[in-house]
């Protein structure tokens, strides 16, 4: 029985990490009026952000489209009538309506493939941290694991995988309704940097606000080692931003300072990009369970 691993674009995985039995559904976006079908046409992430920081209001965003059923029924059925069995880790059914499309591809092709598997998990997840469930699903299936036992290890480790984030404009926040105008204009004033997590219900969430981007680095920093394993320290750890390559270098190495050896970069792609906006840096990990973060 071969078996694929499958997410789509918003799981932010990066090229070093691509296998042939993971593979990844498009999506789509719309800058400054012109499509791009996120697969063989796409912006640059830096003029993708320079899009987002440039928008007047949340209507000049870039606009992002969910995967339809009729994409996913085509994209399932390309692996299914190849043979394959199919594990989707979902992007977040809290923060988008791409799992219920999934789902309703899925039914239509168990009823036309009996024969074959295709489940589709609720990662309660977005950017790398559906990404890393995926890539430890990948890992799970290396050990042999049975598409049942896979499965099942998804659904136990999906509440162990983080996404922190912190925010490097809060005027970005205000455009998306997350920050009124006062809030913006103080907390531009005030150097005020808004911390984000994925929680365990799978939505985004503001939990602390630091002043200065250094001091909620640091306060990232503090608060991922108080909840990551660590008795492995090769456990893959991912540290992403949204066009800010020297602050996300900056927190690779004080990660690697900690002793820890298995630390990568990723760019956070149009999805999530639009909404956390230009400047974010982030780390995707593994520890304990979400639910006691923020206690």
């Amino acid at each position: 029985m071969s078996i694929l691993i499958t997410t789509e674009a918003t799981a932010d995985i990066p090229e070093s990490l691509f296998r042939d039995d993971l593979k990844i559904i498009p999506m789509g976006y719309t800058v400054n009026g012109i499509g791009y079908d996120g697969d063989t046409e796409k912006l640059s992430n830096k003029d993708f952000y320079n899009a987002v920081a440039q928008a007047k209001s949340k209507e000049d965003l870039p606009q992002t489209t969910m995967v339809t059923s009729f994409a996913a029924t085509e994209f399932f059925d390309k692996y299914l009538s190849q043979g394959y069995d199919i594990i989707h880790i979902g992007f977040s059914s809290k923060l988008s309506g791409t799992l219920d499309q999934l789902n309703m591809a899925a039914k239509e092709l168990k009823e036309k493939y009996p024969e074959r598997k295709l489940t589709v998990i609720d990662s309660l997840s977005a950017s790398f941290v559906e990404g890393l469930v995926a890539y430890y699903a990948c890992h799970k299936k290396d050990e042999g694991a049975s598409y049942e036992e896979i499965v099942d290890y998804v659904e136990s480790i999906k509440q162990n995988a983080y996404g922190i984030f912190v925010i490097d404009d809060l005027n970005h926040l205000c455009r998306t309704g997350r920050a009124t105008k006062n809030e913006a204009f103080l907390g531009t004033l005030l150097q005020i940097k808004p911390m984000l997590y994925i929680s365990e219900t799978g939505t985004l969430e503001p939990y602390k606000k630091a002043m200065s981007t250094k001091k909620a680095l640091k306060t990232m920093l503090e608060d991922f080692k108080n909840v990551a394993f660590d008795k492995d320290k090769n456990l893959l750890i991912a540290v992403g931003c949204a066009d800010n390559e020297p602050d996300r270098a900056l927190v690779i190495d004080s990660i690697k300072a900690m002793g820890y050896t298995n630390v990568i970069p990723y760019d956070v792609g149009p999805v999530v990009g639009t909404h956390v906006g230009k400047g974010m840096v982030s780390i995707i990990f593994m520890g304990k369970e979400r639910s006691s973060f923020i206690k």
